[in-house]
């Protein structure tokens, strides 16, 4: 192998971000990205917080769900 053939990129061998499909275009329509991208701007903490606060909250709500087959 060559020097210069250490540096360069492997060429993409799946899908690429460009890609078009018809069944993610129709699901796109459904997605808020506002909320999306608010959560991008949060920090690492802040999103975890968000994971906790939701955790708990659905934890409350667990034991009114009975459970399948009784």
């Amino acid at each position: 192998m060559q020097a210069d053939e250490l540096h360069e990129a492997p060429e993409p061998s799946g899908p690429t971000a460009e890609a078009f499909d018809p069944v993610l275009e129709v699901f796109k329509r459904d997605i808020d990205f506002t909320l999306v991208e608010k959560n991008l701007r949060l920090s690492t903490e802040q999103r975890a917080q968000q994971l906790v606060n939701a955790t708990r909250f659905i934890s409350r709500f667990r034991p009114l769900v009975p459970e399948p087959g009784r």
